[in-house]
């Protein structure tokens, strides 16, 4: 396998590049990509840290509503319990009422019949 050549910009040199040679320019090469790594790896862990962070205010604002619902429930049912009892409450004072003037009729008509 052949070393390989870089040729010189200026004077058109070819220059073989041996190991002493490429060392530099790789350990360059490589503290640019790590570099670039490093960076592209920070943007990421502040994206998920953004995420984390909707996440979590979505879960708030998600437990709020249902906070919200169910105390309208809450109030809801208690109004219906409240509607319910008093149409009982009419309905039984009704019933009431009538068999109070239907004994009163019956009253009358007994008291007629003993007379």
């Amino acid at each position: 396998m052949s070393e390989p050549i870089i040729v010189c910009p200026n004077c058109k040199t070819e220059i073989k590049l041996t190991e002493s040679l490429a060392a530099p320019l790789i350990e360059s090469t490589r503290r640019d990509y790590e570099k670039r790594l490093a960076l592209k790896d920070t943007d990421i862990a502040k994206k998920e840290e953004s995420l984390r962070e909707r996440e979590a205010a979505v879960s708030q604002a998600t437990q709020a509503i249902d906070d919200q619902v169910a105390e309208k429930l809450l109030l809801e049912r208690a109004k219906i319990v409240t509607e319910e009892s008093k149409k009982a409450k009419l309905a039984l004072q009704t019933d009431i009422d009538q068999k109070t003037r239907e004994l009163a009729e019956l009253q009358d008509v007994l008291t007629q019949r003993d007379v």
